[in-house]
């Protein structure tokens, strides 16, 4: 049995690879917050901020960006219609993260770090803020998780 023997295989696998390490990571991020922050050393929290911040920028966005362009190529070579449904929710959620995690997430992981610095790991502002970053992301996690199911399941087909 041949691996990857047209094109849109090998394709699909390298936008379902970007997802994997995008949507995957995300949630492992959300399970290691929850751990962080109920850890009572304020040092691990900015030390996790810090980590998010290289995280979102060096791993999220390029995965995303991959995904999207192999998303794009797929529609080509699948001959599909950027009006089915299940694409253009696709598009919309992928639009609303990259806009969410390069516009606010990835330079307020940044910003928090600072604060840290300035204020100390049990500064309040840092506290709030890290509570912010994580309700939004927590909702763009569960916009992913949704793409997911609506890629796979594909309703209205």
């Amino acid at each position: 049995m041949a691996l990857l023997t047209t094109t849109y295989q090998w394709l699909l696998t390298v936008h379902i690879l970007a997802a994997v390490v995008w949507v995957g990571g995300a949630f492992t991020l959300q399970v290691m917050a929850i751990r962080v922050v109920r850890d009572p050393d304020p040092a691990r929290l900015a030390a996790f901020a810090r980590d998010t911040e290289v995280v979102g920028m060096r791993v999220f966005l390029p995965a995303s960006l991959v995904l999207l362009l192999f998303g794009f190529w797929l529609v080509h070579e699948g001959n599909w219609s950027l009006a089915e449904g299940w694409l253009t929710f696709g598009l919309i959620v992928i639009g609303i993260s990259i806009a969410t995690g390069a516009g606010f997430l990835g330079p307020e992981s940044g910003r928090i770090a600072r604060v840290i610095e300035a204020e100390g790991p049990a500064s309040s502002d840092a506290r709030r803020r890290i509570n912010r970053i994580f309700l939004i992301s927590r909702i763009e996690l569960v916009l992913l998780l949704l793409t997911v199911v609506a890629m796979t399941a594909k309703p209205g087909m």
